[in-house]
């Protein structure tokens, strides 16, 4: 008995179907865009915008100490909400962890001056020595 290859299409084809696999990648792909935005660390504050702004790299690590103030003068040494009697401390505490990183400060451009200034004092007087005031990039050939 032989077979024969013409006509119909009974036999087994060695072609992948890859429109799962397009489907799957595709869900990864927004579940990915969701999450990520979620997983930035710190308090969102209006900041103030630079032209000449340097990039810090060792805001990312994670021994880095940021003071976040915020237009109500709500004071956070990284996400912890701290009283402004009790910034010395923690930041004594925290800078402690990595005394080589500088310490990073933020505030949003609605903040009293005064309070970003109290801030800073009181950074100094835990010993810090290194301190950089973080702001947004201004884009290139924006008139304000």
């Amino acid at each position: 008995m032989s077979m024969t290859t013409g006509g119909g299409g009974g036999g087994i084809s060695a072609d992948i179907n890859v429109t799962p696999m397009a489907d799957i990648m595709l869900v990864l792909l927004i579940i990915f865009m969701i999450t990520t935005p979620l997983l930035q660390s710190g308090i969102a504050v209006n900041k103030a915008k630079a032209r000449n702004a340097a990039e810090a790299p060792d805001v990312e690590s994670e021994d880095a100490t940021t003071i976040t103030v915020t237009r109500d003068k709500v004071i956070y040494v990284n996400a912890d909400m701290v009283a402004v009697d009790k910034v010395t401390e923690k930041v004594q505490e925290r800078v402690a962890v990595a005394p080589e990183l500088p310490l990073f400060v933020k505030s949003d451009v609605a903040t009293p001056y005064g309070a970003v200034v109290d801030v800073i004092n009181r950074a100094r007087d835990a010993g810090v020595e290194k301190i950089g005031l973080m702001v947004d990039r201004e884009r290139e050939g924006r008139v304000q």
